[in-house]
């Protein structure tokens, strides 16, 4: 039996497989909504990806 996967589960969100949804990037990096979403939309919701961008864009 396969076991479904519940809102609760971290496994693919701690991994970065999981997209980012532009509310929980911006709440995250504490940017706008309106900046996460256009940020997004230019690299998409890859989490390893924006996370990358993030870091080298503090850097």
């Amino acid at each position: 039996m396969v076991a479904k996967k519940t809102a609760g589960d971290t496994a693919h969100t701690a991994s970065g497989e999981e997209p980012y949804d532009p509310e929980a990037f911006a709440r995250k990096y504490g940017i706008p909504p309106g900046e996460a979403k256009t940020i997004i939309k230019r690299y998409g919701p890859s989490r390893k990806k924006l996370d990358s961008y993030m870091a080298a864009r503090d850097a």
